[in-house]
């Protein structure tokens, strides 16, 4: 018996020992791949407070979500004296971890804003509420029991066009473990079914450790390797085969269906929801008193710098061109009072002329995926020129 328990210490000894030392090894080479979402009873998913790591899957930055649980520096919940707020609403472009945190968009919004003094002597304050696979319903959820804390007096609403509709649609989103809203007798009707989902069950389950598991860098390699290589940068199948000459274009993706004007009932229906949540955030944002606003912002093939490329694609989807979106959103806007800044055509007339890469990094694909650093820049001064411009009242 006595042989038998020390070899049990010993194996036991051995195991922690080299655990031990794996860990060691682990951070010593700097391996880190945190769980930075984890699942979320309101929004299905959301940012994990306080956690930190480096993200390397698509471009590369040391990412720092602040203790309330947002990709943004830490913000009182109470506005400070002479202080104005945006609240920008959005997804994985907002949320943006594939760029270090001063080069988001949102961070260079403050910085510009401020220098060019938008609101007098007041100061700016432009937080981040995005996360990666918002689609509208979960930002106006978002909206409604989370940003509206921090007293926003501006909401500003980053819409992705490549994913945001598809998102908002039950029939056409492959990711059910989220909310929905639904149109029952012409109104929006919440659906927060998912949260028994098998799949929103299985995460919880799976990321309902300790947070010291978590950051453990033996539990994110197994988490890695369990994962695999990550390929979500790559949501234009058919441009790319465009580009790389390939004869058989195969099947258009669901999302890129979003240039034309809808064609069959999914597609109505998911814009009529679209539109719906639009409306709906705008009346929220007035009962916020503020000021509600919509960015429609560019997907790489629409503002690839290779205007070819481009015209191919758009003729292989059957579209004059890829700003179907944002001309449907600004009329909208524009019937029912608040204002919407169109990004994708500017953005292309800066990739013809530069010739650069607005989206993709050099370690997916340039021209696809995320905006990179550059393209962050643009869209930050295209924004700043709009704000800068503007009467800062909201009936001015």
């Amino acid at each position: 018996m006595r042989s038998f328990v020390v070899a049990v210490l010993l194996v036991t000894g051995t195991v922690i020992a080299g655990m031990v030392a794996g860990e060691a090894g682990l951070r010593l080479i700097g391996f880190s791949y945190p769980a930075f979402h984890a699942p979320d009873d309101l929004a299905g998913i959301r940012l994990r407070p306080g956690v930190q790591g480096w993200y390397r899957d698509e471009g590369a930055a040391f990412v720092r979500i602040n203790s309330d649980g947002w990709r943004d520096e830490e913000r009182t919940k109470a506005k400070p004296a002479g202080t104005v707020r945006i609240a920008v609403m959005g997804d994985s472009f907002t949320e943006a971890i594939q760029v270090p945190q001063e080069a988001t968009f949102t961070a260079r919004l403050e910085d510009q804003l401020n220098a060019c003094q938008a609101y007098g002597e007041r100061e700016v304050e432009v937080l981040n509420f995005g996360v990666s696979s918002y689609g509208t319903a979960q930002q106006l959820l978002t909206l409604r029991h989370r940003a509206s804390e921090y007293s926003p007096d501006v909401v500003l609403l980053a819409f992705l066009p490549s994913n945001d509709v598809r998102n908002n649609s039950s029939r056409l989103e492959g990711w059910k473990a989220r909310p929905f809203f639904e149109l029952s007798g012409g109104k929006l009707a919440l659906d927060a079914s998912f949260r028994d989902h098998p799949e929103f069950e299985r995460k919880t389950q799976a990321l309902g450790n300790q947070p010291f598991v978590l950051d453990l860098r033996l539990h994110q390699l197994l988490r890695r390797v369990r994962e695999g290589t990550y390929s979500g940068w790559n949501d234009a199948p058919a441009a790319m085969a465009l580009i790389d000459g390939a004869a058989a274009l195969g099947e258009v993706g669901l999302a890129e269906q979003v240039f034309a004007p809808p064609r069959d009932a999914k597609w109505k229906d998911a814009w009529s929801i679209t539109d719906r949540l639009l409306l709906k955030m705008h009346r929220e944002a007035q009962g916020l008193g503020a000021r509600f606003m919509v960015a429609v912002l560019s997907s790489g093939a629409a503002v690839y710098p290779e205007p070819g490329v481009r015209r191919r694609y758009a003729e292989a989807l059957g579209v004059p061109d890829f700003h179907y979106p944002e001309r449907r959103i600004a009329a909208l806007g524009k019937a029912s009072g608040f204002e919407v800044i169109e990004l994708g055509e500017p953005m292309q007339r800066v990739a013809d002329t530069t010739g650069a890469f607005l989206h993709g990094f050099s370690n997916t694909r340039l021209g696809f995926g995320h905006w990179n650093a550059h393209g962050h820049r643009v869209a930050a001064e295209l924004l700043a020129a709009q704000f800068c411009a503007m009467d800062p009242e909201p009936g001015g």
